[in-house]
């Protein structure tokens, strides 16, 4: 798609659509910039953005079995300004963002919120997971900088990103064995008892899931001086900032939770796909990230260093690569329906005897014999799911000056679930490494994240001046 005005179709894949119908799955990048970021012309740059990212004017349809993004010319993509009371206040704008379910059929799947004073604002990128992850967000957030600081730049429109599918996957890497022993009967399986679940449907869930579970964040920050020191640390220890980090928050999840419970030796991370797959990708704005799960058997003995280690030769970049492809690849060998029905299997039993989609929610979270009701009960009957999710984008080549404006801080809200602990953010600019910690309140006090964050830092501080 060369221009905002070419009609664009295609369907999504798996994993795209393993968000599509989720409350949850919005991501979120917040850029703090010095300067006075003018409204008017924060505008009209959002509009060539729209240019140069042509997804951004897409919306979600689906009929039956299929779902497809489309795309048809410009759409208006509305931005709110509100005025910057504090350095936090973008963390209760974004919670209450969440509870706004996106226009999926209507678009636009992103929002954008000034949090504006005179001399600093928060720029909030709000998205839908279906359409971006995080380092699509970084860039965008790099973009906009760059042309509200020269107005007059031309558009660069980007080629269309590569699909990312079976044949994009480099030929070396084979599904998982259970997969490959498994994939054809789950597939039979699911054809006798599929149940598909529409717009509607995820609207009333929208709605009592946001009712029920309150989603949480706070930021732990390091210091220029600090950040270096981790980093010089992780190098000398032959470990990586991000197997650091996740030990570190790992260590003090445990070391606060003596009973130990199973789900705390479980741990998953985030992978950038976008330069590992056959025809790789740039930095065109979508969904180009896996994933991948391990466990760390915590130990009192351990110092942070041993415990990075021992996640290291689990997630380290190689070993990480290779297994996000795998996992990609088992999704794309898995029927896309299942996928969503498995969100469904979940949290249907939360839609009210007065909601329209009551009675095929009711039938489906009781039919014992649906593969995607087994799947889910089998898995909720461990309690939760993960320890942690990590989302690291690294160190981010980005200036930090654009003419008279400063980009102070990136820091990314990934969100979380009711299933996991805490899901980790993590970004890295001009020197300084910031972490959000996203939680569900039912899921873990804020008392409990506050002493984690706490200890997590009494962690690495001891290990750097060591």
């Amino acid at each position: 798609m060369q221009s905002t005005n070419q009609k664009y179709k295609r369907d999504l894949n798996q994993r795209e659509r393993a968000h599509a119908k989720v409350p949850q799955s919005n991501i979120t990048i917040i850029a703090t910039i010095l300067g006075n970021v003018s409204p008017d012309s924060l505008r009209e740059v959002i509009k060539k953005i729209q240019k140069r990212h042509p997804i951004l004017n897409t919306i979600i349809q689906s009929k039956g079995r299929e779902v497809w993004l489309l795309g048809n010319g410009s759409m208006e993509i509305p931005i709110k300004v509100i005025s910057r009371e504090s350095d936090d206040q973008w963390k209760e704008i974004i919670l209450k963002e969440h509870k706004i379910p996106f226009e999926m059929v209507q678009g636009p799947l992103i929002r954008f919120i000034l949090l504006h004073s005179a001399k600093i604002s928060d720029l909030i990128i709000f998205c839908q997971h279906t359409i971006c992850d995080g380092m699509s967000l970084a860039y965008l957030a790099r973009d906009i900088i760059t042309y509200l600081e020269n107005p007059s730049k031309e558009v660069e429109i980007l080629p269309p990103a590569p699909i990312v599918d079976k044949d994009n996957i480099p030929s070396n890497i084979k599904p998982s064995l259970a997969i490959r022993l498994l994939g054809k009967t789950i597939n039979k399986k699911w054809k006798k008892s599929e149940v598909l679940f529409d717009y509607e449907d995820f609207q009333e869930l929208h709605k009592v899931f946001w009712k029920k579970y309150t989603y949480k964040a706070h930021l732990y920050e390091l210091s220029k001086e600090y950040t270096k020191a981790l980093i010089l640390a992780c190098r000398k220890n032959g470990v990586t900032v991000n197997t650091a980090l996740i030990a570190a928050f790992a260590m003090a999840q445990n070391k606060l939770n003596p009973k130990s419970p199973k789900y705390l030796s479980k741990y998953a991370s985030a992978v950038d796909i976008r330069k590992i797959l056959s025809n790789p990708i740039g930095e065109q704005f979508g969904f180009f990230a896996g994933g991948i799960q391990f466990k760390y058997k915590y130990s009192e003995k351990d110092t942070l260093w041993d415990a990075a280690k021992k996640i290291y030769k689990k997630a380290n970049p190689k070993e990480s690569k290779k297994q996000a492809l795998v996992s990609t690849l088992n999704a794309f060998n898995l029927p896309p329906s299942l996928m969503e029905a498995q969100f469904f299997a979940a949290f249907g039993h939360l839609i009210p005897p007065s909601s329209p989609s009551y009675e095929k929610m009711h039938a489906f979270v009781n039919d014992d014999k649906n593969l995607a009701v087994k799947m889910v009960k089998k898995k909720l009957s461990k309690g939760l799911g993960l320890a942690q999710i990590m989302t690291n984008l690294g160190k981010m080549d980005f200036p930090e000056k654009y003419g008279d404006l400063i980009l102070k801080n990136l820091i990314l809200m990934p969100s979380c679930s009711p299933y996991t602990e805490l899901v980790l953010g993590v970004v890295t600019h001009g020197g300084t490494l910031c972490v959000t910690l996203n939680y569900m309140e039912s899921t873990i006090s804020t008392k409990k994240i506050l002493e984690i964050k706490k200890l997590a830092n009494e962690i690495i501080m001891r290990a750097i001046r060591n």
